[in-house]
């Protein structure tokens, strides 16, 4: 009998500078990996809708595999934020943890085998064009989720996507890629969910995390468009609170 084929999103996402770990890093990283995944088990269970049968994860060297079973019915809104909030706690996990991912999300078809860890089908295939091909920390919905989302978003009552922001993502070789990106930053401002105890102010603390990385000729843009995406995300959740604010006056 065949896999049967669901309906869903698929998230794939590689450990920046993994390709020049030393054997001391690799345990490091697998050590830091396996704990991340643990807290995303915690968060799965005390902070969203998405049940641990619905999310499948996969691992092929330093590559992670994210992926949510919605059925035979296409992800609505409410899914994808959900799923993207996953992601963004993931993201921020893993800097806490030393990991740095960057990778593309896509909304379609596959099938997934936990047994063999094997996962195929157009959402991983367009996934999988896009994952590499940015110059920054994140995770972006491939140009074709985008218009599924933006078709999602004409039709839906409730609009809100807080765990998405519509921005320019950098990609290498071409002009910046309008669509979704996972917003990440907003974590460093929710207490109970981001990966530290101490108070540095949110911009402090992602400098700290990302000075602690090597940063190889070639590879500083990563991390200047990481700071830049920060910036933009943080400038965006300013300009909701005022215009919150102006409505309650």
């Amino acid at each position: 009998m065949g896999i049967e084929k669901q309906q869903g999103i698929v998230a794939i996402l590689d450990a920046l500078g993994a390709s020049s770990y030393s054997d001391a890093e690799v345990n490091t990283f697998l050590r830091s990996r396996e704990r991340v995944f643990e807290r995303l088990e915690e968060y799965l269970e005390e902070k969203t809708a998405i049940t641990r049968n619905q999310l499948k994860t996969f691992t092929f060297n330093d590559t992670v595999v994210i992926a949510l079973v919605c059925g035979q019915k296409a992800p609505n809104l409410k899914e994808i934020t959900a799923f993207s909030a996953v992601l963004r706690k993931f993201l921020v996990e893993s800097m806490g943890s030393g990991l740095l991912f960057r990778g593309a999300a896509a909304i379609g078809e596959f099938r997934a085998d936990d047994g063999t860890n094997t996962i195929m089908g157009d959402a991983v295939t367009d996934a999988a064009q896009w994952y590499e091909q940015t110059e920054w920390v994140g995770v972006h919905y491939t140009p074709r989720s985008f218009l599924k989302i933006e078709r999602i978003m004409e039709d839906a009552s409730d609009k809100k996507e807080w765990a998405l922001l519509r921005c320019d993502v950098p990609v290498k070789s071409r002009a910046p890629l309008c669509t979704y990106a996972v917003n990440w930053p907003k974590l460093f401002k929710v207490e109970d969910q981001r990966p530290w105890d101490d108070d540095d102010p949110p911009k402090t603390k992602l400098l700290d995390l990302l000075a602690r990385h090597k940063v190889p000729l070639g590879t500083e843009q990563k991390y200047m468009h990481t700071i830049a995406f920060f910036d933009f995300a943080m400038d965006k959740t300013k300009t909701k609170k005022k215009r919150t604010t102006n409505k309650k006056k």
